[in-house]
């Protein structure tokens, strides 16, 4: 204690001795106060989909891409959820497709049936296509990501080869076409495994932005408002990109369904144990199930 009593002491008189010290304890307690105020906190959730076409977003299809996006700003974390394109769930009394809701019905049906079959509740949906995932990869300067040789080969053969982004096993650049192509591959392996790859895309691009400075990240914003269609508000996005910020080089959770072990192949479709993948989905983003769905 008296060590303690010490040091203070020291400290007390080191700063009335030193005018520029007061200063900068006085800025550091004030950015220190600022940051406590204005760091972000709660969770939101949304959906977003990719859309399997080139162009217009006012084109309706399938979604290429279904990935549930959890971001929690108290914790600094994202959580990546990814469906499989075949996978069956429930939807107005019968099993559909997932990848199909949006082009039957609309967004908010998808986000409905999500909510009912997983016990999730989503804030809004976003929704991309394949010239959007281009040109925002562009816009951020590439995604790194770790590739097999098998990647290696199949990207060169889908998109060539580009001399600014040469691609080697382990670890490489990602232009936009080859994002694309990466993000879109199942011919290696299974749609499960292609949803993989569009969560390190994810997590790829969430680090890049460590790279960028807030005032690129607010350019590439504005820049790209063209790039997807929302459920979600400018202002509130605007909220969003703001909250943002704080999160940029978070690591990402990387979550798959349905999980292993809990589904099989139907006729030309993935079936899957709803209530088990309801569960584990909910145990993993730490969510209380706020109706357990009877077992099938």
């Amino acid at each position: 204690m008296n060590h303690i009593r010490t040091l203070i002491a020291k400290a007390k008189s080191y700063l009335a001795a030193h005018k520029w010290a007061r200063i900068a304890a006085i800025v550091f307690a004030v950015l220190l106060a600022l940051s406590v105020v204005l760091h972000p906190h709660g969770t939101k959730t949304f959906l977003i989909l990719g859309m399997d076409n080139y162009g217009s977003l006012d084109e309706t299809g399938r979604s290429d891409v279904t990935m549930l996006v959890q971001i929690d700003f108290t914790r600094t974390k994202i959580s990546a959820v990814t469906f499989a394109r075949d996978m069956l769930i429930r939807h107005e009394n019968g099993d559909r497709k997932i990848n199909t809701i949006v082009r039957n019905a609309d967004e908010e049906a998808l986000c409905t049936a999500i909510e009912e079959n997983f016990g999730v509740s989503i804030d809004g949906w976003f929704r991309v296509n394949f010239t959007s995932v281009i040109e925002l990869v562009d816009a951020i300067g590439g995604a790194e990501v770790e590739l097999t040789e098998a990647e290696v080969n199949y990207l060169n053969k889908q998109v060539g080869r580009y001399p600014d982004s040469p691609l080697a096993e382990g670890k490489s650049r990602l232009n936009g076409a080859q994002a694309l192509a990466y993000a879109r591959c199942r011919k290696l392996d299974n749609d499960l495994g292609r949803g993989d790859r569009q969560t390190k895309l994810l997590s790829a691009m969430v680090q890049q932005t460590k790279r960028m400075t807030a005032a690129n990240i607010v350019a590439v914003f504005n820049s790209l408002k063209h790039a997807w269609r929302s459920s979600v508000s400018g202002a509130e996005q605007a909220g969003l990109l703001f909250k943002a910020l704080w999160l940029r080089g978070a690591d990402v959770q990387r979550l798959g369904l349905p999980f292993e072990g809990t589904w099989r192949y139907g006729d030309a479709s993935v079936v899957a144990d709803l209530s088990e993948n309801r569960r584990l989905l909910l145990d993993a983003l730490g969510l209380e199930d706020p109706a357990p769905v009877p077992a099938q």
